[in-house]
């Protein structure tokens, strides 16, 4: 499997793996994929503040610009769900 590799992306990948909500490149993507694949199908994570992909598109046009991230605006964004 092969993807565009862009310092962007790169940069997501290694944040994962930092955090340790991945061990290596092919789990982010996996993982990455397993939320696209649900969002997708219009049942979004468990325990999200959104349940399909429009919910979650509303969302992040409604966060509008980069802006630091605040705790209500990240549980607003993660809802239920466990770092």
């Amino acid at each position: 499997m092969g993807y565009t590799r862009t310092d962007h992306y790169e940069t997501i990948i290694q944040r994962h793996i930092r955090s340790g909500r991945a061990s290596n490149k092919s789990e982010v993507i996996h993982q990455a994929l397993a939320l696209l694949d649900s969002v997708t199908r219009g049942q979004g994570p468990i325990g999200a503040s959104f349940r399909n992909s429009q919910e979650l598109e509303a969302l992040l046009r409604e966060a509008g610009p980069a802006t630091p991230m605040t705790p209500e605006r990240k549980a607003r964004i993660y809802g239920g769900l466990k770092p």
